[in-house]
């Protein structure tokens, strides 16, 4: 009998670990964003590359509409972009990494 409690034990806590492996990490607070940036080129550097690499970036070769939606879906997982900004970043992309 107590070799299938600890069996029980067992499995409760495998559940437990593994159903936590699977939930999203929680978002962090949002931080006081600072002052905008007039270039979509340091928009890039200070927002884009604070989750992945700029190359990233670099090596996607995308057309206007494309972007958009990019860095739409960015927004949709926490990038910080206000409306002018977003714009800026979205023009110098497509200006910068077409096909």
């Amino acid at each position: 009998m107590k070799s299938y409690k600890g069996l029980v034990v067992l499995v409760v806590a495998i559940t437990v670990l593994l159903s936590a492996c699977g939930s999203p990490s929680p978002q962090p607070p949002a931080s006081p964003q600072p002052s905008s940036p007039t270039d979509g080129s340091t928009l890039l550097q200070e927002r884009c590359t604070e989750c992945h690499s700029l190359a990233r970036v670099e090596q996607a070769q995308k057309n206007l509409d494309e972007w958009e939606r990019v860095v739409n879906s960015m927004i949709n997982k926490g990038a910080q972009l206000n409306e002018d900004e977003k714009a800026l970043l979205i023009e110098y992309l497509a200006e910068t990494y077409v096909p």
